[in-house]
């Protein structure tokens, strides 16, 4: 039995999907706008946690968001496996 519910809402959220991927400025070869520059009179920060945090969300985005979507769907298979089944 095939569940055409499914297979348009699939198709609807792939085409949304591609859509929103084609119109994107990816900024190729562009300098990134932000930089992690202190207020005046504060100090410079010794952990560079500004700095990764701009490299994740500026320049390495795409490959952060896909990181996020194999964790995730790890996490779904492990409670799948883990699940009991009722008797």
């Amino acid at each position: 039995m095939v569940n055409y519910k499914l297979i348009i809402l699939t198709l609807a959220f792939l085409a949304a999907l591609f859509a929103s991927l084609s119109v994107t400025n990816w900024g190729a070869g562009e300098k990134p706008p932000f930089s992690y520059e202190p207020k005046e009179g504060l100090r410079q920060p010794e952990s560079g946690v500004g700095d990764v945090g701009l490299e994740i969300f500026t320049i390495y985005v795409f490959p952060f968001e896909i990181l996020a979507l194999v964790l995730t769907a790890a996490l779904v298979g492990a409670v799948y496996i883990a699940r009991k089944e009722v008797a």
